[in-house]
């Protein structure tokens, strides 16, 4: 029996894989952002709090920034008390931050300190080279 792929491809089963050049190039950038190495050697993220810590960059990015409610209310990721444990730990180590803005003090909004931007632009650089890798190849 063989895999097929929506794009078209098909795998027989049990044949090794033949990875398409877009597959190859995200493994690529896999590898090299795994290599970035913006995390002390001794502290690494949970996968949800990595996946956190893009929704609070997609939101800023996209400028609207997410609010702590909004953000444990995510319950496709977790669960609110999960949630509100992960972002607690994410401001321990000084990854987000929050603000109020326009003198509301009952909003608080996530945001991404200076750690966490060197993280993204450093993410940003493994992309822009697995590209430049690819356009070699």
């Amino acid at each position: 029996m063989a895999a097929q792929f929506r794009h078209g491809t098909t795998v027989p089963q049990g044949a090794r894989m033949n990875f398409t050049p877009v597959a190859n190039l995200y493994g690529q950038f896999l590898q090299l952002a795994r290599s970035v190495g913006t995390l002390p050697a001794d502290l690494a993220l949970s996968p949800l709090e990595a996946v956190l810590l893009e929704e609070v960059f997609l939101h800023s990015r996209d400028k609207r920034p997410l609010t702590v409610k909004e953000a444990i209310e995510l319950n496709h990721l977790a669960s609110p008390s999960t949630l509100h444990k992960r972002i607690t730990h994410l401001r321990k180590l000084q990854w987000l931050q929050t603000e109020h803005h326009d003198g509301d003090h009952r909003t608080k909004y996530l945001v991404l300190t200076p750690q966490a931007m060197e993280h993204f632009h450093a993410l940003g650089l493994a992309m822009q080279k697995a590209l430049r890798m690819q356009a070699t190849a």
